[in-house]
């Protein structure tokens, strides 16, 4: 099972790189010794690649804007945790010394 959720992780970033690269290519400007019966086409393609670029920006955008409040939400909760340990005074750990409860026997032995 874990092997094939990496590969399914695996192909799934390989068209995210795939489709990145795709983007960044230069575009293309049409030319004029192309014939209608190809550009035509083409242009039918491209449409459909245009509305799905323009999907996938708008995926994207919504998907960055709601991570930012998850991220602003964790450190919120981050910075009162960190406030808590701040104003909680601090447990002092120390140690008693045995002389002192030598002395303190000492003494209640004295007063009984």
């Amino acid at each position: 099972m874990f092997k094939f959720l990496l590969e399914i992780i695996i192909v799934c970033g390989f068209g995210v790189v795939l489709y990145l690269f795709a983007r960044a290519l230069p575009r293309i400007e049409e030319g004029t010794g192309e014939s209608r019966e190809k550009r035509s086409k083409s242009d039918a393609l491209s449409i459909y690649l245009e509305k799905i670029d323009e999907w996938i920006g708008a995926v994207m955008e919504k998907f960055l804007r709601r991570a930012k409040i998850w991220v602003l939400k964790l450190d919120n909760f981050v910075s009162v945790r960190l406030n808590r340990f701040k104003k909680e005074p601090l447990k002092e750990k120390g140690f008693e010394d045995p002389a002192d409860d030598k002395e303190n026997e000492a003494e209640e032995k004295e007063g009984d």
